[in-house]
Formats: structure tokens, sequence, C-alpha cells
């Protein structure tokens, strides 16, 4: 009986401090506004002000981190006050010598500290039955109590704690209210602004859940960010312990008398220790990545000519197992090859010409390269490996690439068939398998040759005859439309949620729509033998991506408000409070239209960048007259406006007037200006040259010149000077009085900072 005195105690002394912190006006406050942030947060999508988000169907999924990213900045601000308030309450009131003759004040500590982290649980509660009750009674929108709830526990609830065991900590290291509230601003604000997502213990690096891809692809980068400020927050916590004043003591004196109880420091010692443990062994980020690489060298000696693969996907690990097989005819002489992997995945067994070479490769330090040794003499190479592990990213939250139990998003970037940097013959026959467990809808690159399934897995084999090595594969939980437009068939993968916006809004007919009309003005669909696959994807890659014969388009432009009026009809759409939301659908369309005209250029046919050459300036130009005969010259004006107005702006900019001037700036710095002004290069300026192109030429001319140039160049590459010798023009005739955008409704818009994703 008597050891249990001690424990009772605690209890009621833990539950006086509870019941006298919870009368103070502030304690009422700290509750009562992250309750109402929680409530506000299921309007986050609307504050936003982004495009591809406006009129964004609210779900389970969409609404539910709104509510807890916002209930985590008002609860971490407000409980961070709160904290320092209480734990400063003694010194302020000249009580602290006498409670630590009379008590153990450390103890009395740590039961506040206690105290006010179980406020937080009763606001997070709180929070949760306001949530449930405004987001089902009132804004009528499911409510997924695994979604919502464990996003308030681990990022509500978890930065409310991690605020006051900091905030403790900082209190006790200082012993001044003003020091610690001024530490804890720069670390809150510091995680608020920061691109690294271990440095954001406030808020996470993602703006919505996935309806169509779920929470895992960002959830496991919250996780792992909890999980290091857990060890962060009770380290600081404790090193506060460590440094807490003794009898009116100094700091020095104080820490040698704390330091007495030996497993104070200790803890102290383990803490941050795991913090930093934790910290340098991040699993999911590589920062060498190749592709914030534009130009990686290719070995043109060498040509790339069959790739054949076995691939085997396990969602709930997140991983992949493979096994591929290179074909290269090279020139005598050249003795290594260079592939792009995925450091994620590790090298199990190599074999070189039929010959086993387990330590024929190395790995290019710094990058995300191997060298691998070939024989010199040998003309014909023929290279097997064998790989496996879980896929690692280059930022969050999946771009390029992830594998979870609701869906696989792979493009030819993610690497997840290693990649040969060398030249390809004409064409590249492609070949392989994937499997997955058979809930999922597996969309593979080229034809689908056959499909085997056994016990719980299924099996998708293909082949494809490609001018380019970029393979993507996708899946989910798909509907599968079948549609034909022209001579070209259209497989249309999107969710069953979705369907009922797809068919209100008819996006099936649009679909067809677009390939018609290029079809028409440029030239029959460059893979007939192949169906074109539009393939829906996930909220987390924003936007859309062309690989061969496979367009996938995030699922914002098929998950919209149902109830939205969309104005207008063939001619124009009408400037009226709906602009926004026909500009937002307009806006859709062209996206669509954007990704849908890289299969004629971009794989089609190889368009060789060199800025402001591109592809991308090519289905910017070819989504906008598109846009124009579908709905109009006012819905284009749109685009028109804000190409010129991105121009303008990055040629009245001071760095590209004085382009020496950019070696002062830090490297950074002047990587993301020269990545800003290379996207307003190949996004803006090259369809606005394009436009040039045909006003002198003629519309009708210019669109029979650009039919006989993609003819001529279907499957080859072509350069910027080629494509010009072809329509007859110069540069300088091309960058003489560049086209103008007009004075409309749609212009004004556009300044006001409405952005179309590319």
């Amino acid at each position: 009986m008597a050891n249990r005195i001690p424990f009772l105690s605690g209890f009621f002394f833990l539950f006086n401090e509870i019941m006298l912190t919870s009368r103070s006006k502030l304690a009422l406050i700290s509750i009562f506004l992250p309750v109402l942030a929680t409530v506000l947060g299921l309007n986050a999508i609307d504050y936003t002000n982004e495009r591809s988000l406006m009129g964004l169907a609210k779900t389970s999924f969409t609404v539910a981190l709104g509510p807890a990213q916002y209930a985590a900045i008002a609860g971490s601000l407000l409980f961070a006050v709160l904290t320092l308030m209480l734990l400063s309450k003694d010194h302020r009131q000249n009580s602290t010598s006498l409670l630590n003759t009379s008590c153990n004040y450390s103890q009395l500590l740590v039961f506040r500290t206690a105290a006010i982290l179980s406020l937080g649980i009763f606001t997070v509660v709180l929070g949760s039955i306001a949530l449930y009750a405004v987001q089902v009674f009132v804004l009528e929108i499911p409510f997924d109590p695994g979604v919502s709830l464990s996003s308030l526990l681990v990022i509500t609830l978890a930065g409310i704690f991690f605020t006051v065991l900091i905030c403790s900590g900082l209190y006790l290291i200082t012993e001044n209210l003003d020091i610690s509230f001024l530490v804890y601003c720069i670390l809150f604000f510091m995680s608020i602004g920061s691109s690294n997502y271990l440095l954001k213990w406030v808020q996470t690096s993602a703006v919505m859940y996935s309806d169509f891809g779920g929470l895992l692809p960002v959830f496991k980068f919250v996780l792992y960010n909890r999980l290091l400020w857990i060890f962060v927050s009770t380290g600081i916590f404790t090193l506060g312990l460590l440094c807490r004043r003794r009898y009116e003591s100094n700091l020095v004196l104080s820490l040698k008398l704390n330091a007495k109880q030996f497993w104070i420091p200790f803890l102290v010692l383990l803490l941050l220790g795991a913090s930093l443990l934790v910290y340098i062994n991040e699993p999911y980020i590589s920062r060498n990545d190749s592709v914030f690489e534009t130009e990686l060298k290719v070995n043109e000696n060498v040509k790339l000519t069959h790739v054949s693969s076995n691939v085997q996907f396990f969602p709930v690990n997140q991983s992949l197992s493979a096994r591929v097989l290179y074909e290269f005819e090279k020139e005598a002489g050249t003795e290594y090859i260079d592939f792009v992997t995925n450091p994620g995945l590790h090298i199990n067994r190599l074999i070189v010409n039929g010959v086993e070479a387990p330590a024929s490769y190395k790995i290019i330090e710094g990058t995300d390269r191997i060298r691998l040794g070939v024989p010199a003499e040998s003309r014909n190479v023929t290279i097997d490996i064998s790989y496996a592990g879980s896929l690692k990213s280059p930022f969050v939250p999946g771009f390029p690439g992830y594998i979870s139990e609701e869906s696989i998003y792979l493009l030819e970037n993610s690497h997840w068939i290693f990649e040969p940097l060398t030249g390809s013959n004409e064409m590249i026959g492609i070949e392989g398998s994937v499997t997955a467990p058979k809930n999922l809808v597996m969309v593979v690159p080229g034809k689908l040759t056959g499909v085997l399934e056994e016990h719980d897995r299924k099996t998708w084999e293909y082949s494809a005859l490609s001018n380019d090595f970029s393979p993507g594969v996708f899946a989910g939980n798909y509907a599968v439309k079948k549609l034909l437009a022209g001579n070209t068939e259209i497989e249309f993968y999107y969710s069953p949620k979705h369907r009922a916006y797809i068919e209100a809004l008819g996006i099936e007919n649009y679909l067809i729509n677009i390939v018609s009309y290029y079809e028409k003005n440029i030239g029959s669909y460059p893979y007939q033998e192949y169906p074109l696959k539009i393939v829906e994807s996930s909220i987390y890659k924003t936007g859309g991506h062309s690989t061969l014969n496979i367009v996938t388009v995030s699922e914002y432009v098929f998950n919209r408000e149902l109830d939205r009026k969309i104005g207008g009809d063939s001619d124009s759409l009408s400037p009226d409070p709906t602009f926004l939301e026909d500009i937002t659908f307009v806006g859709d369309m062209d996206l669509l239209a954007h990704e849908i005209a890289h299969q004629w250029w971009g794989t089609g046919v190889l368009v060789e960048e060199n800025s402001p050459w591109s592809s991308e300036g090519l289905a910017d130009y070819l989504a906008y007259k598109y846009v124009t005969d579908e709905f109009g010259s006012y819905a284009s004006a749109y685009f028109l406006a804000m190409w010129r107005g991105g121009v303008d702006s990055m040629e009245n900019s001071y760095y590209y007037a004085n382009p020496k001037m950019l070696e002062n700036l830090p490297e950074k710095q002047r990587q993301k200006y020269e990545m800003e002004a290379r996207k307003v290069e190949l996004y803006s300026k090259m369809p606005l040259l394009l436009l040039r192109a045909e006003e002198l030429l003629g519309e009708e001319s210019f669109f029979i010149e650009l039919s006989d140039v993609y003819a001529e160049y279907r499957f080859k590459p072509l350069s910027y000077e080629e494509f010009l010798s072809s329509i007859g023009l110069s540069e300088a005739e091309l960058d003489e009085n560049p086209v103008k955008g007009g004075g409309t409704e749609a212009e004004i818009t556009a300044e006001e900072g409405v952005v179309l994703d590319e």
C-alpha cells in the first residue's frame, strides 16, 4: 500500500495543476482559438488562391489536412505563450526560492508541463468533436476518422506537445521570458518557411491529401518528421532540467548540482544524439537526384538497342525488386557505360555478357549514377542487373515517383528502371512485365500483351518500340473507358470516385476533341499501333506529364465541385462573376491539351531543347490554338496575357539586363533565378515566338508547315535551326515585334495572380 501513495499523490498533484491552469483566461483562449482554427481549416482549399485548387471537390481526404494544419499553427503559438507565462509565474512573483526549499521544484515543473500537455490533449479532442459536427452536419462532407483523427493527433497534438516541451526547456535554460519567446518565434518561423521537411515541425510540406492516392505518400514524411522532433523537443526539455537554477545559484553552479543526478545529463546526451542520428539517416530523400540536372553527359559511342525488364511491386513495404536486361551496340575501345540509378535501389546481382561481374561497377561520388565496366573489345554488350529496395525522391512529397497501397506513380526520371547514359538506334525495343496486387489496375507503356493472375497478385506484360528510353508505369483503383478519336484509340483511366464530375462536364468528349484537333492540323497520332492512355494521377504530382503513349494528369482536373457554373458557349466565355470558374475549367482543358500535344512534340518528334526552343513551347502553343478553337478567343486571351506578362517581367529584371552580375549571387539564389528564367523562356517566350511565326506565314500556311515538319522528323531529333529552316524563317524575324497580349478581362485576372499549371 505504501508503494501506491507516491503515485496517488502525484496523480492528485497533476490534477490540481490541471484545474489551476484551466481557470486562467489565457488557457481558455488557448483552447478555444485552436478549436476555431480546426473548423476554419475545412475551407483551407478556398484560401490557397491557387487556380489548380479552385473549386476542388471537398471530400474526407481533401479537407482532412487543412484543419490539422490550421489548428497546429494556432495551437503552437498560443500554447507557447501559455507555457512561458505559467513557468515564469514563480519567478515573476518572487516565489522561486520558497518553492525550492519547500518541495522538489523539478517535479513541480514537470507536473506543470504535464498539465499544459493535458490541456493540449483536451483541445484536440474538443477540436475533433467540433470538426465532426461541422463537417458532417453543416458542410455535409463525409468524415473518415482514420484520416482526420490521425492528422489531428500526428500534426496538431504533436505540434502542441513539441511547443510545450521546447518552450519549457528554453525557459529553464535562459530563465528569461522575453529571450525564450524570441528564440521560440525564430524556431517557429524557420519551421513555417523551411523547404526541408525535417524542419517543418509545425506544419507539413503538403497542401492536402489525395482523394485518389490516399495519404501514405505524404504521411510517411510526417511520421518521420515527428520521430525526429520527439527526440529534439524532449532533449531540449531535459537540457532545461539540467540547466534549472538551484537555490539562487548561477547557471554554471546549477549545472554542477543538477549533473549529480546522473540520469539527467545521460538522458540529454542520449536524446540529442538520437536526434542527430535520425536527421543524418533520413530514408526518403536523395539530394543528388539527377532530376535536377538538365544536361547529363551521354556516351554516343554506345547505342541502346533493347531493354527487357521484370519488376515486382510490394506496396505494403513501398518497395520493388527488378531484373533488367539491356542490349547495346558500341564502338571498340569503349570500356564503360554509365547508368542513372535510384539511390534507394541496391544492386544484388550483375552479369555482363553472360559472366557474373559483382565488382565491375563503381558509384560516381556525389551523384545517383554508377559506372559499369564492359569488355573494350566487344562490339555487342548485354548487361543483366538485378536490384531491389525502396525509391528515394529528390524532394517531398513524391515527385517523380512513389509506391503505396492506393496507387503507384513512377515517371521515367524516378529511375525505377536504371537509365543508361548512351545514345540509341532509331528505335529501341522495350518489353517486360510488372507484378502488383490484383486490386490495382496497372497502366503499362506501349501495348499490353498479356495479363497473368496468381493468388492475390497480377502480372501485366507489355511491349513497345520507342525512339527514346522513357518507361513510365502507373497503377490505381481505376475505371477504364475506351474511346475513339478518328483512327486513334484512347484508353481513359480515372478514379471511380470522380465519375460523376467527368460525366457531367463531358471530359471524354473533350479528350476526343483534343486528339481530333491535333490529327487534323498536325498529323496522325505517332503511335497508331498503341492506344493513347490518359491516366489520372494523385494531387501529389501537380500538372501533368507525357511519356511513351501515356499522359498523366493530376486529379484536380477530374475532381471539382459538381455545382460549379461553367459559363459561356463555343464562341466565348462571358466576363461575369463566374469568370474564375470558367477559366479554371478552361485551364484544366488547356492542361490536358498541353500534355496530349507532347505526344506529337516530345515523344513523336524529339525536340532538342536549346532555350527557348523546346517541346514545352510547342505544346503550349498547340494547347492555346485548341482552346481558341474550342472555347473562343476570350478564353485564350487569358493565356496570351500570362505569357506576355511573364516575358515582360523577365526581360525587365535587373539580372536579365546584366547577366554578368549573376556571378555575384549565392549559388542557390543564382540557380533559382536561372531556373525561373528558363521556365519563362520555355513556357512563355517560345509560344509567343510561334504565334509570331503564325502571323508572318498565316495560320493555315503555318499549320501546313508544322504538319510537314512533323511528318519529316517523326521519331527523329529536331533542332531549332532545322525547324526554322523548314518553315523558312529566321530567329531575327521571330524576335522582331513579338505578339502582344490584349487588354481583356482575362489579362486583368492574370495580373491578379491566378496562375495556371504548365
